[in-house]
């Protein structure tokens, strides 16, 4: 009896023990593990906040769709399985546990779902079966599911009983402006839904919203139970952005750009379109550019901001504001602009015009754009001078625009040699961009001011505020009589200068430069005799000026 006793207490002794260590020790982890399988932690996705043209037009937003997947956990776990199929044929679990392996029973419980999916999701059987059976963690059996359909599945999941393969929430970023100024706009991570690119990287802070969660408990009959339903934080969407394109310009720009791109056949052409006072793009387009039925690396490069250009005659406007505001030219003072080609004793380089210009005042020099006048205006000023006036209209930096791909341009820093002597203050041997020509020419319209590059125009709260992103003014370019001469001088160019073709009706004043560069080819490290880059710089009305805008086209 006492060797029976002893016996008894050691045997409850480790009941006991065990229990205490089941209950104390190992509880949280037995209790994740029993989470695991009979509970689902639900992500609900926030909405990114929309993209928006000044007009309120969509660009970008966030469409609500449902997606059907497996749980790998629940199709793997045989006891849960055994359970399932046993309900499913009307049997004990204990039946299928002594009349089938476990390999049987997964198998025969993987062909039940497949069986009966397939004819829903319109798949063969076989490719169903592989998807659930995948030694992955899971495995997205259809995507983008609208809510009607979302609707059609769950009933079929819950009429026949297909524990193991649910639906969820998911969130589509959808861009209705398709490949319309698609590389200001950019795109998202599938995954995380953080912005990668464009404006959507730009201001994905604000775009990007907190998603919610909420967790559900289910029997071993796969059923909800409602009183363990876990708490529901409610998802927080993305503020909205508003840009300052407007979509109804933008769109004539864009067939403006796509018909000279195939017309000229050149191969670049960009148009830019900003406000004077404000620095905002109201519309931008370049060819070639991103098409997202025929992607192409190198048509990613957003060429407004990012890419360069010698921009020619249209830099002249840096050289004569720095010799009006430093009083070493006047408006109407003469200038030898000699006849066709000018011998430079100094440099012992050769200037030459397209036509004999004679004698000039300042603005004639401008209007009929000879090189060898504005030469000799810019000997009275200096490097130094044309480089600092140069950074004033903001070439060789950025413009603040914060996208990604920017260019700030570059100016020719070092010492000079002869040729770069005559050719900087005409617009060679220095690069820039369309965006920074056209900020330079909203300075000379708005009285002098550069003003940073605006694409953003307002911020809209999820609870309804608006947040307007004020413009920014970067400093003086020049001084407000000088601007008002540039404006003079700029007019004469369409009126009966080199940009005769510029001008609109009688009662619209335009003003504006033209600009023509030998094309300098990178891989062969020359010009090109014959082959150009050819723009146009201006603006309107010349009285009150409303917008700026650039054309460049790239060897037509």
């Amino acid at each position: 009896m006492m060797v029976l006793l002893f016996v008894l207490l050691a045997g409850f002794s480790i009941v006991t023990w065990k229990l205490a260590v089941i209950q104390i020790k190992e509880s949280p982890h037995l209790s994740a593990l029993a989470a695991k399988k009979y509970q689902r932690h639900i992500t609900l996705p926030a909405h990114r906040g929309t993209i928006r043209d000044y007009n309120d037009d969509f660009l970008a937003f966030d469409e609500a769709f449902s997606e059907l997947y497996t749980g790998r956990a629940h199709l793997r776990e045989i006891v849960t399985v055994r359970h399932r199929l046993a309900t499913l044929r009307g049997v004990k679990a204990i039946e299928i546990r002594e009349t089938m392996t476990d390999a049987e029973t997964l198998a025969a419980y993987h062909d039940h779902i497949a069986t009966k999916l397939a004819p829903v999701l319109a798949l063969p059987k076989e490719e169903v079966f592989a998807k659930l059976t995948a030694d992955k963690g899971e495995v997205i059996l259809e995507k983008l599911i609208e809510d009607e359909r979302a609707e059609s599945l769950a009933e079929v999941l819950k009429k026949e009983r297909l524990f193991g393969v649910y639906l969820r929430p998911v969130v589509e970023r959808t861009f209705p402006a398709k490949d319309r100024i698609s590389l200001f706009i950019g795109d998202t991570d599938t995954k995380s839904n953080h912005g990668l690119w464009g404006v959507e990287k730009l201001m994905d802070g604000m775009l990007s919203g907190v998603s919610g969660e909420q967790f559900i408990e289910r029997d071993r009959s796969g059923n909800e139970l409602p009183a363990y339903r876990g708490k529901v934080v409610e998802p927080r969407n993305g503020h909205d952005i508003h840009l300052t394109i407007d979509m109804q310009l933008q769109d004539i720009v864009e067939g403006i750009c796509e018909r000279e791109w195939k017309s000229h056949q050149a191969k670049r052409v960009v148009i830019v379109v900003t406000d004077p006072f404000t620095g905002s793009i109201l519309a931008a387009a370049a060819r070639p550019h991103r098409d997202s039925e025929n992607p192409d690396e190198s048509t990613w490069t957003n060429h407004v901001h990012g890419g360069l250009y010698e921009p020619g005659s249209t830099f002249k406007i840096v050289t004569l504001a720095a010799a009006l505001v430093m009083k070493k030219a006047t408006p109407t003072e003469i200038i030898d602009c000699e006849d066709w080609h000018w011998f430079e004793p100094k440099l012992k380089v050769w200037i030459n015009d397209d036509e004999s210009n004679g004698r000039q005042t300042v603005k004639g020099v401008l209007v009929h754009s000879s090189n060898i006048g504005t030469y000799k205006i810019f000997k009275r000023i200096g490097r130094d001078s044309l480089l600092d006036y140069a950074k004033r209209f903001g070439f060789g930096q950025r413009t603040g625009i914060g996208l990604s791909g920017e260019q700030p341009g570059i100016l020719p820093m070092g010492k000079w040699s002869n040729p770069t002597q005559k050719n900087v203050c005409v617009g060679y041997n220095l690069n820039t961009t369309p965006l920074h020509v056209a900020l330079a020419y909203g300075a000379v319209a708005n009285g002098g001011t550069l003003m940073q590059a605006r694409i953003i125009d307002r911020i809209t709260t999820p609870e309804g505020k608006v947040e307007q992103v004020p413009p920014q003014p970067v400093g003086q370019a020049c001084t407000a009589a000088t601007a008002a001469h540039l404006r003079d001088f700029l007019e004469g160019v369409v009126l009966e200068g080199t940009g005769r073709r510029a001008s609109l009706a009688p009662e619209i004043r335009v003003a504006g430069k033209t600009g023509t560069s030998v094309r300098y080819d990178d891989k062969l490290n020359k010009y090109i005799p014959n082959h150009y880059v050819t723009s146009f710089a201006g603006f309107a009305p010349v009285e009150s000026p409303k917008v700026t805008c650039v054309v460049m086209l790239d060897d037509p």
